[in-house]
């Protein structure tokens, strides 16, 4: 399925963290912090004067961002799908 977000949508999907060190299980998480990829950008923030302001974000990016109320999610074939702004991503992971 492919996703055209508008303006400065960006849809993400989640990376899992692999929480394991040998055989012990490390809880992390605690402030419900997603690590994702991004796969879809919109062009960027509609200004009051009409004008497009572009996205830091690109494509492939990998980046944390807070679980909140204003995320949407979508899940198709099994995949989550998180719709998100740019001013909700914490960090861009290089």
């Amino acid at each position: 399925m492919k996703f055209i977000p508008l303006y400065d949508t960006i849809v993400v999907t989640k990376i899992e963290n692999d929480n394991k060190i040998g055989e012990i299980y490390v809880p992390t998480n605690e402030n419900n912090i997603i690590k994702g990829k991004i796969i879809e950008t919109g062009v960027g923030t509609l200004l009051k004067n009409g004008e497009i302001f572009p996205l830091i974000v690109k494509i492939n990016d990998i980046i944390l961002f807070k679980d909140s109320y204003n995320v949407e999610k979508y899940k198709v074939d099994n995949i989550e799908y998180y719709f998100i702004k740019e001013k909700d991503i914490i960090s861009i992971i290089k």
